[in-house]
């Protein structure tokens, strides 16, 4: 699932990367951490109905969806993603109804939004571990709220990543192999500081910290964990590393952990220049 310069969840350049981006998605949104992250993220946001909301890096365009429910036809969801072939599919996926809000879909690139300065909510999951410049994508998204808005940040910590029940210098070599195909692999530690220095107000900070036991449990959303992406370790260490895990698995010693971090602010009514 590597994609431009080598890095991990890119815009895919082949049917075959895209196939696979797809798969890992819908698979990713049915697991319960997923449903945890993003309940504990809506809590925070409390979306009312009528709201205007822009999905940043929608994906295969569940939340986008969810938000249509949400804020019923009185309200509007924009989706947008870098890659075309991905907001190909979540407009194909999307289901329309009368009580939902109107969904649009289209490319756009989160560090250079130009979508107006009027959405009531902006919601970014599992998106900024992948943008080069991501100050510049927070105040892209703080430049697209209206006064009172609110930016939602989801990101993961992959720089927290714990593997235990393994080799202590092959889980290290294999976790920061993995960690290099990752833009922003320590990210959602920052989202706080983003988010205050992008000019915004009132920031609230959740974690939420699963912790599994079972290597197909954990391998469904943490892909170094996953035999089949493979080429995410070292070559000479991949024999080792999934065969340590599958051993650690079985013996029943396997640990795996790590925080997802979820940051909400507010745009202030009266603003200064965002950044």
């Amino acid at each position: 699932m590597d994609g431009e310069d080598g890095k991990l969840f890119q815009a895919s350049s082949t049917a075959a990367e895209q196939a696979a981006a797809e798969k890992y998605l819908a698979r990713a949104s049915q697991h319960p951490v997923i449903w945890a992250v993003r309940a504990a993220a809506l809590d925070l946001l409390s979306v009312a109905p009528g709201s205007s909301v822009l999905d940043v890096g929608c994906g295969l365009g569940e939340m986008s969806t969810a938000f249509a429910h949400t804020v019923g036809p009185d309200g509007s969801v924009a989706a947008v993603d870098l890659n075309p072939a991905m907001v190909a599919a979540a407009r194909d996926d999307h289901v329309a109804s009368p009580q939902d809000a109107v969904v649009t879909y289209q490319v756009a690139d989160v560090t250079s939004l130009d979508l107006g300065a009027d959405f009531d909510v902006v919601w970014c999951e599992r998106v900024l571990q992948h943008v080069s410049d991501p100050d510049a994508a927070v105040g892209s998204m703080a430049r697209s709220l209206s006064p009172g808005g609110r930016v939602c940040v989801v990101d993961a910590d992959w720089g927290a990543l714990v593997v235990d029940g393994v080799d202590p210098a092959l889980t290290t070599r294999a976790l920061d192999a993995f960690r290099l195909k990752l833009r922003q692999p320590t990210i959602g530690r920052t989202l706080h500081r983003r988010l205050v220095e992008a000019g915004l107000a009132d920031p609230m900070v959740r974690s939420v910290h699963p912790i599994a036991t079972s290597l197909a449990d954990a391998a469904s959303v943490i892909p170094v964990l996953d035999r089949r992406q493979a080429d995410l370790v070292a070559e000479g260490d991949r024999a080792d590393w999934f065969d340590s895990l599958e051993l650690a698995d079985a013996r029943g010693c396997l640990l795996v952990a790590m925080p997802i971090y979820v940051a909400v602010a507010t745009k202030p009514s009266r603003t200064s220049v965002l950044v």
